[in-house]
């Protein structure tokens, strides 16, 4: 997996930042597929909706429009956003 450091905006609104995660890409039949996780404070995680198209936007130019999924995490008080990657990334 990518170690990444991003943002994710909900339009022209940043609503995370930063974002400090992994990605990773998985290819079948040609087609490579993205997704990742990143962790934070469960609080600050309240703002993601999973029926919600979010933009990732990595520090080395990456863009690409993700889906999350909030799930608990060991650590107390933190929760994991794991993201897939619709339509792959643009620079």
């Amino acid at each position: 997996m990518e170690h990444i450091r991003g943002k994710i905006l909900e339009g022209e609104q940043v609503v995370l930042d930063p974002v400090d995660g992994y990605l990773a890409c998985h290819e079948h039949k040609g087609k490579k597929t993205y997704y990742g996780y990143f962790e934070m404070a469960s609080e600050n995680l309240r703002i993601l909706n999973h029926e919600v198209c979010y933009r990732l936007i990595l520090a080395d130019g990456r863009k690409g429009n993700v889906y999350t999924e909030i799930v608990p995490s060991n650590a107390q008080g933190k929760s994991v956003a794991e993201f897939h990657v619709s339509g792959g990334f643009k620079k």
